[in-house]
């Protein structure tokens, strides 16, 4: 089993590009190492003739920032990272905003620090993740260049060796000793993808905290998103009240004014019946109309919210179309808020289920740990759910959740069971 393993890392697509970037390490190092260390002695000299050089400085910063965004692309595209490119302040008005946006910014010196470490790095990532796989290489290979290429040894006895390797006075002359040699180079070929791996970990660590944005710039950008998403949710809750205000209720209240206006022509003409006629027809229309005004209601504020989360949450596992069960357990009753994205979160996730999943059963559960508030929905069906599938009601639910600093994650193997959790802070 262990050698299966070890042969399938040997020739896995993942492994050859992690050599790859340890290849490239130390060219990526030297290049860095030259950007920098002008940009340091630019900088030094810029001390004492700010007026001649600081207006220089930028351009190697740029160039800083040039060969930091290469190591970045390389490090995405060989060991499948996901490293955003950073953004940039922006620039200020007058020769202030010009130096911090081009002289003072962040972005630009982190850059500096990692190009710094590029090169040891890069030497490190060459020795320790290249070199091992030469020695592998050459130890399994040693019969043939034995043979090949013997070289004529003299020990201190006066003793010739027709050997190519010797570790001490243990020469590597004969078969058996040379198959030896051939054996070991086996054993470290198996261990070379993960001293390559191993080789990677500072650099994985550094290069998201480095070339990367800033946890501010990442949580700036967040809230953008999250804004921009609540203002489309917005936006599109108003088109759809109005939507179902136009062409529901206000066309119903249209044709129940001109029933009655019929009713009243009738009455005055003393067609009694066909008034009878008119005026039952007139409330079986206005009982339906408070019908479609109650639901419309319901989809802003639901009533059974009123007497808390978990009575509310019952009615709509009574409501579901697979048979649903629920559990609560909460030391406190969560804000309005919170119990109203909760509420509209599980009569999305019953309603998908009942749409997709072909389950014959689901669980809901609520849990809270007094910061947090923690939906699960779990069911019996086929699984294979993903938030980026051809449906959008997982999309859409995830990028609402995030819009109150929720997360929605997603656990749904071929085959099932499908587990969807929804966390939500308690203060929103």
């Amino acid at each position: 089993m262990i050698a299966k393993r070890a042969l399938r890392e040997i020739i896995a697509a993942r492994t050859w590009r992690e050599v790859l970037y340890a290849l490239l390490g130390w060219p990526l190092g030297m290049l860095g190492f030259a950007a920098v260390a002008a940009t340091l002695l630019l900088t030094v000299a810029s001390i004492g003739t700010v007026v001649v050089l600081v207006p220089i400085l930028p351009l190697f910063l740029a160039l800083d920032r040039v060969v930091a965004g290469l190591c970045r692309r390389t490090a995405n595209r060989l060991l499948g990272l996901d490293v955003p490119k950073p953004t940039r302040q922006p620039r200020g008005p007058g020769l202030l905003g010009f130096l911090g946006r081009y002289v003072a910014d962040p972005v630009s010196w982190r850059s500096v620090a990692y190009l710094a470490l590029r090169l040891p790095l890069g030497l490190v990532q060459f020795g320790f993740g290249v070199l091992p796989w030469l020695y592998a290489l050459t130890f399994m290979g040693y019969p043939l260049i034995w043979k090949l290429t013997p070289g004529h040894v003299t020990d201190r006895y006066g003793v010739r060796h027709s050997s190519a390797l010797q570790l001490g006075s243990f020469y590597f002359d004969t078969w058996p000793r040379a198959m030896l040699a051939a054996a070991f180079g086996a054993l470290v070929l198996c261990a070379c993808p993960w001293i390559t791996r191993a080789s990677l970990l500072i650099d994985r660590w550094l290069l998201p905290r480095l070339l990367g944005p800033s946890a501010s710039s990442v949580r700036i950008r967040e809230l953008e998103e999250t804004r921009a998403n609540a203002i489309n949710e917005a936006a599109a809750t108003l088109r759809r009240i109005e939507r179902d205000l136009h062409d529901g209720v206000q066309a119903r209240l249209v044709a129940l004014g001109m029933q009655l206006g019929r009713a009243e022509s009738r009455l005055k003409a003393q067609e009694y019946d066909r008034v009878s006629e008119l005026v039952r027809t007139s409330r079986q229309d206005a009982k339906e109309i408070i019908g479609e005004l109650r639901e419309l209601v319901r989809g802003i504020h639901p009533p059974a919210l009123d007497s808390g989360l978990e009575p509310a949450l019952r009615t709509l596992a009574a409501r579901s179309p697979i048979p649903a069960s629920v559990r609560v357990e909460l030391p406190q009753r969560p804000p309005a808020s919170v119990e109203t994205m909760l509420y509209f979160s599980a009569a999305e996730l019953l309603t998908n289920a009942g749409k997709h999943s072909g389950a014959s059963t689901i669980a809901l559960t609520l849990l809270s740990d007094g910061e947090r508030t923690r939906l699960i929905a779990t069911d019996d069906g086929k699984g294979g759910a993903r938030l980026d599938g051809a449906g959008t009601g997982l999309r859409g639910l995830a990028e609402r959740v995030r819009t109150v600093d929720g997360h929605l994650d997603v656990d749904s193997p071929p085959g099932g069971p499908t587990t969807i959790t929804i966390e939500l802070p308690i203060r929103l």
